[in-house]
């Protein structure tokens, strides 16, 4: 399959949201690229004109893709970052390939956890707002079961939590929301008294 990256490049330029590549688009690029170098290999004379075209249409292709790559990341960092501040859950952007679908669940996960564990410190310094009474915890948390094992983290209310697969625990709002918009825990309804404990 002939790829025009030139032309690929120049539409992504002109446009501020990502352009619809097909899942495997770098795939193709890398096979219209060594197919370049394989005709390129077979001349006998590198200093015709044939070989000349050909090399020139290689470097082009590889100077298109490296510029487009660079761009396109830019561009899902972005979204990226636009996901990890918003309130409500949202699924990766379309028109990515398989590759920049890994790379914004990769950032958008780095991003989130960052800010979780900054307002963590933020509010572990906060000395002056009293800790939450026990009998209010239903109000500021929420019980879920984890559906994967979840790295240590620190949670807003200063806690370490070290999560596994299939513990059921009490967390706070911010990060059981987090965890159950990722679909890596469920949340399990507790009445009142449930939440009371003794």
């Amino acid at each position: 399959m002939e790829l025009d990256l030139a032309n690929v490049l120049r539409g992504e330029r002109q446009s501020a949201e990502l352009q619809h590549l097909e899942g495997d688009f770098y795939r193709l690029a890398g096979r219209h690229i060594a197919s370049l170098e394989r005709d390129l290999e077979k001349l006998e004379d590198h200093f015709s004109v044939e070989a000349q075209i050909i090399e020139d249409e290689l470097k082009s292709s590889r100077k298109s893709i490296s510029k487009l790559m660079d761009l396109r990341i830019k561009k899902i960092a972005k979204k990226a970052m636009m996901q990890a501040s918003s309130s409500t859950p949202g699924k990766p952007p379309d028109g990515m390939t398989e590759e920049e679908v890994v790379l914004y669940k990769t950032i958008l996960e780095a991003l989130t956890r960052c800010r979780e564990e900054i307002l963590a410190h933020l509010s572990y310094t906060n000395t002056e707002r009293p800790l939450t009474a026990k009998k209010d915890i239903a109000k500021e948390y929420i019980a879920v079961r984890l559906l994967e094992t979840v790295p240590m983290f620190v949670g807003v209310d200063g806690k370490r939590y070290a999560l596994r697969k299939d513990d059921v625990v009490m967390l706070p709002e911010i990060h059981a929301r987090n965890l159950c918009s990722k679909k890596i825990a469920v949340e399990v309804r507790m009445n009142h008294e449930d939440a009371k404990g003794d």
